[in-house]
């Protein structure tokens, strides 16, 4: 077994020790420990997804899927964590979409804990069918992407200091994987005037 491996295997590990960790500080109503818990659980399920990408055995397991039953689930787990407002706009959303439940999931939530860092007072969770495909999309009122950020986001090789860029990295890689008649997923930034993060997904 090589260190990767055993690595990955030990990030598994640390991963569920911290959702315990969680559970328990949601129980006795400690928002800060249970906050910070779930921010390195997800950073650790994002890193065991990029070991998997970059080894060639990341692969989707597509399923229909509720869009506005995800977006209403990240709502209800973030709110009580946060003072900021966080709202769901399912006015454009489809019934169904089909894709992968849990890459996606990883993905949004990663998009919203970003979001929970710079936004001033409100974040919008939305999906919205666009022609042929869904987008999820995580809008905040913060000061917006930095041009560089922007200017680099094709730039999917590269994971600068610190692994400032790995989310996006991955966000690619994973919408890359949702394909369907040759048609691939992306992910796109803007600034509206706030940061937008959006996943396209194909139909």
């Amino acid at each position: 077994m090589s260190f990767l491996d055993i690595a990955a295997l030990s990030l598994h590990d640390i991963k569920n020790r911290l959702a315990a960790m969680a559970s328990r500080a949601e129980s006795r109503g400690d928002s800060d420990t249970l906050r910070d818990a779930l921010a390195a659980a997800a950073d650790l399920t994002r890193l065991l997804a990029l070991y998997k990408a970059d080894a060639g055995i990341l692969h989707t397991e597509i399923d229909a899927c509720c869009p506005l039953d995800l977006l209403g689930e990240l709502q209800r787990e973030n709110q009580p964590l946060t003072g900021l407002e966080i709202v769901v706009d399912g006015a454009r959303a489809p019934q169904l979409w089909f894709y992968d439940p849990y890459l996606v999931r990883m993905l949004v939530l990663d998009a919203v804990q970003n979001a929970l860092r710079f936004a001033r007072q409100r974040i919008t969770l939305s999906a919205v069918e666009n022609g042929d495909c869904l987008e999820f999309r995580v809008s905040d009122d913060g000061a917006g992407f930095p041009e560089e950020i922007l200017r680099g986001q094709t730039h999917t090789s590269r994971v600068g200091p610190e692994g400032a860029g790995v989310g996006l990295y991955l966000a690619q890689r994973v919408a890359a994987l949702h394909q369907n008649h040759g048609v691939a997923g992306g992910v796109a930034l803007s600034n509206e005037p706030g940061a937008v993060f959006c996943l396209r997904l194909p139909r």
